[in-house]
Formats: structure tokens, sequence, C-alpha cells
């Protein structure tokens, strides 16, 4: 089976929708430069040669993962923005939330010994059965070539329909192979997993992913940056880590939405409410209604 590949540069949008829509995922080649992949690894290489590998069941005892990565590599806050894949998760999340954030990042280096990893969906860190919608889309960056022999992702086309009892044959499992620079982005609800590394390389992938914005995210955007680095961060980005309020009525900070944290303004007055513009017109109608009822009430004393 031929994986669905496109081009970045000449696809259009609308191919990538349809396609993450029947096979819960795409993969685009060209999503990065030569030069952009050289300043990632210049970035984040020091981090990755650093780190021990993982001792896991899940994360596995010959990788090696890092985190935090928008406080490790510029390039990483590009690619967390990049609009085509942007445009991709809005599409799989947007109709069930007022905005979309950060799930996680994750550096992922995968050693040479190292054994395939469960096939699972990412959806199941929320313990919902028969989920109604997508909770997660992953963007999984090509850091290095992904080939089979070196653990390139595995995932399992349109498993993202299943029922959630339903395993895949070992003909139903195909390796997300693809050169550095690409990008696969999936539903996380379609079965993956690293691929076992019987090559003398290894296979590093950077992992970006976005969840519904009321869900809560699995790498703790607040904690993993301090207040000063998040004041680095592009607009578009302090958003997406979590610095806004999703409507109605979560993430505000003493009464106010998040981003005066990152101002040397306090906001006045107290508590503000933050609705959907629905909630805002009951809420106006509503009031409108109680002082009619007042005013009729106090012509009929007078």
């Amino acid at each position: 089976m031929k994986l669905a590949t496109f081009d970045a540069n000449t696809c259009s949008l609308k191919e990538i929708k349809e396609t993450i829509d029947e096979q819960g995922y795409v993969i685009l080649l060209n999503a990065l430069d030569v030069n952009q992949i050289s300043e990632l690894k210049k970035e984040l290489e020091p981090y990755f040669e650093n780190r021990e590998n993982s001792q896991a069941l899940f994360f596995g005892y010959n990788t090696k993962r890092i985190e935090a990565l928008f406080s490790k590599s510029r390039e990483a806050q590009a690619m967390a923005t990049h609009k085509q894949v942007l445009s991709v998760v809005d599409h799989v999340l947007g109709e069930n939330c007022q905005g979309f954030q950060i799930n996680l990042t994750q550096g992922i280096r995968i050693n040479p010994g190292e054994k395939a990893q469960a096939l699972h969906p990412d959806s199941a860190l929320y313990p919902i059965s028969n989920k109604p919608f997508e909770f997660v889309v992953n963007a999984m960056w090509a850091y290095s070539d992904f080939k089979k022999e070196n653990g390139a992702t595995q995932i399992v086309p349109g498993s993202h329909k299943w029922s959630e009892d339903r395993q895949p044959e070992d003909h139903e499992i195909h390796y997300a192979e693809m050169p550095a620079g690409s990008v696969l982005i999936y539903a996380a609800s379609l079965l993956h997993g690293g691929g076992n590394n019987i090559d003398n390389s290894a296979r590093t992938g950077i992992a970006i992913s976005y969840c519904l914005g009321w869900l809560r995210q699995s790498e703790n955007q607040y904690l993993s940056y301090s207040t000063e680095t998040v004041k680095t961060f592009s607009n578009d980005l302090q958003q997406l880590i979590g610095y806004n309020v999703h409507r109605p009525n979560l993430g505000w900070v003493n009464g106010h939405d998040p981003k005066y944290l990152l101002s040397d303004e306090t906001p006045e007055g107290g508590a503000e409410d933050f609705l959907t513009p629905e909630q805002e017109e009951f809420m106006i109608e509503y009031h409108k209604n109680q002082n009619s009822a007042l005013t009729s009430h106090n012509l009929k004393v007078a």
C-alpha cells in the first residue's frame, strides 16, 4: 500500500483535509527546507547528546526523549505554528472547541536496538470510551530520515474509524517512511507506535501535538516555561500553550485573561466573564427580561 503523501509546496489544503478524514493521517514532504533542518539540529543536538535513554515500559529503554522544546529551539516554535499544520488541526478539532492548544512537545530519538512500541491511540489518554470526536491531533516531524529499518512510525491507516477493541492484522500495519523535513500529521485515535530499529543509525523525530482547548495537556505547558521565557514567544504561540481563555470561562487567572501576566499592566476592576457569543446574547436577553419584570412590578406597586 502506498501511503498518502503530498508535497507541502504544491498540494491543496482540500486534498490534505479529505485524506486525513478518510485515512486518519497525511504525510507532507518538504515541510521544512534544508536550512531549517540544519538550524533545528544545531539547536537541539546538544540536548539529545546530554540526555540519557528513557527507562520506561511505554517510552522505551533505548530511546532518548527531550521535552519543553519551545525553550530550546526557535525552529520548533515556528514548526508549532506552521500554517498548513494548524489548518489541518483546526479542520479536525475546530468544530468541538473554541480554540485548540499545544498538548505536548517532544524530541524522540529511537536508537539502534530499540524494540517496536506497542500500537496505541493517543486518545486513550482521556478515559472516555467511544469518543464522539477527535480529542488530539499529532504532528511528527522528521528530524532525520524515517525508514522502516530505523524505527519509522508505524501507522494503521483508517483505524481512527475502528471500534476500540479491534486489533490490526499484520498487513494493515504500515511504516511512515519519509525524508528529513517531512511531517506526518495524524488523528490521535489512529493506531500508531514507534518502530523497531534494526539499523545502525538512530531515527529522530519531533512530536508536536495539539488538543481541544478544554482538555488537560499531556505536557504541563505552564510549568515547562517560565513567564519570562513565554514573553519571548510569538503571540500565536503564547495562545497555543494556554495563555488565553477558552470560552466559556476556562483558564482565567484572578478573574482575567492570563495574557495580562505577560505584560506590565495589571487589569482594572473585578472579575470578568468570558462567554460564547450565544451565551452573551442569552444573558443580555435574560437581564432585559428581568428589568422588564422589575419595572412592571414597580408600576403595580405604585
